[in-house]
This record gives structure tokens, sequence and C-alpha cells, in this order.
């Protein structure tokens, strides 16, 4: 079994989150938050930047870690520390590297993200509750 780690960040500008805007084989659109897998010898720190600037063109600095979660897919185990981060500079569009199936970005309303399409779905109650200054467990566990 593979074991490998992501990096992810959570955005909040407001009352939006920024997130990456995909869509599958079969049209269907949704999100996730911006952020991928960290290289050997590269720093959480620095592959969380790195992403976020691949995938957003924003250069964001992180605050705290927030949230760390795990999950299998297959013969693969993929351990995800979401990091809280500001943006600290404007959006280079001729620095972005999409990732497969992304087609942009976009923020979308906190007071909604019940109802978005954010995935995992589990992660919709949990950055509501963070957005409302109410205290969750930094270890998520595996989430669907």
């Amino acid at each position: 079994m593979k074991l490998t780690n992501s990096i992810k960040a959570i955005i909040i500008d407001g009352t939006r989150l920024l997130v990456v805007h995909l869509r599958n084989e079969d049209g269907k659109e949704y999100y996730t938050l911006p952020g991928g897998k960290q290289e050997p010898n590269e720093l959480m720190i620095d592959a969380l930047k790195r992403e976020v600037k691949e995938e957003t063109g924003y250069t964001v600095e992180p605050k705290s870690l927030l949230f760390i979660r795990e999950g299998f897919n297959g013969d693969s185990h993929r351990i995800e520390f979401m990091f809280i981060c500001d943006i600290v500079s404007e959006k280079e569009n001729d620095k972005l590297l999409y990732d497969v199936n992304q087609i942009g970005t976009k923020w979308i309303s906190i007071d909604n993200i019940l109802h978005e399409e954010l995935y995992p779905v589990d992660m919709r109650n949990i950055i509501k509750r963070h957005f409302l200054g109410k205290n969750s467990e930094i270890y998520l566990g595996e989430m669907k």
C-alpha cells in the first residue's frame, strides 16, 4: 500500500471559501480545497504554497494546522493536512498549472456551503462549524 501526504488550504475571505472547481468525465461539476501532494524532500508548508499557487494563482501564508484527515482508495492511503491560510499577493494567472479535471477556481459562500458540491462531503459541516467559531477535533479520521 502506498502512503502519501496531501497538503490542503482553507482560505476564507469574509464569508467566502476559495475552492478548486473540477468537472469529472461524466460532466458533473464539483469542488475541492486547493492543495495537493507533498513531494519527497519538500516541507509541508512549501508544498502547500506551491500547490495553491499552481492551482489558484494566489500566494498564501499558512497560519496554522487546522485539521488532519485520512482516507483509502484502492492500494493508496492518503493523509491530508489542512492549513488555514491568508492570501498575501494577488492572483497571477500566468503561473497556473491545473490538476486533471480542473476547470478553474471559485469563491463559494460559507453560508450556503452545506448545499455546495464540496468534497469530501463531511468537510462542509467542519468548515461551517469553524467559520461559526465552534471547535472541532484536529484529527478528523476517515471522511466520506
